[in-house]
């Protein structure tokens, strides 16, 4: 009698311990994902059906995570190889942070690149200046930027606002005229010399 108790509380002992070690495997795995730790090797685990859905989730996941970073790498390669001050913003409560500031808005304006609106007001005050009094609102205009000892510089600046999955983006485009100017006069002399080159054909 006793040694069948002394068995039925090992057996009891094992289904808890095997019950308590999934809950934890579960719980470990499920804290990884909501923490976008995807580090974790499961190949050891491979062979254990009941986790076959759980792996699944979190290699669909990981490749999901994989592509957005690859995808971000590629965006911000691309807009730090433009000639334009790409500045994004974005809302946190009642204020604005710094999504992204590409290479050139830096290096244009000489400003690092600072997270917070207010930061950035203490280095370019007449660009901050227009934006808060249109309230962060579409803007088309132009302005004069004073950088440092430089002489002012006259930029186009165009900035609109946009919201995604509830959370609400600034974009910020800025163009130096002098460079507008020489990008248009270049154009206008390719047409130029396609119509003479047609012409003299």
């Amino acid at each position: 009698y006793f040694f069948c108790v002394f068995v039925a509380c090992l057996c009891w002992i094992d289904v808890f311990s095997f019950v308590k070690n999934t809950f934890l495997f579960y719980d470990k795995t499920i804290s990884a994902i909501l923490n976008n730790d995807f580090s974790a090797d499961f190949s050891k685990h491979k062979s254990f059906e009941n986790y076959k859905n759980l792996f699944k989730l979190y290699e669909h996941l990981k490749n999901n995570q994989n592509d957005q970073v690859s995808k971000d790498l590629v965006y911000r390669s691309i807009l730090n190889n433009i000639e334009t001050g790409v500045l994004i913003l974005q809302k946190e409560n009642e204020d604005w942070s710094i999504f992204l500031m590409n290479d050139y808005f830096s290096k244009q304006f000489l400003v690092p690149k600072v997270s917070k609106w207010h930061y950035l007001k203490s280095h370019l005050p007449a660009l901050c200046k227009i934006i808060e009094d249109r309230n962060f609102e579409e803007i088309k205009t132009s302005l004069q930027i004073k950088i440092e000892k430089q002489e002012s510089e006259t930029f186009i600046l165009q900035a609109s606002a946009t919201t995604t999955f509830n959370q609400e983006y600034y974009i910020i485009l800025l163009d130096s005229i002098q460079k507008v100017i020489e990008k248009k006069e270049k154009e206008a002399w390719i047409n130029l010399m396609k119509v003479i080159s047609h012409e003299l054909m």
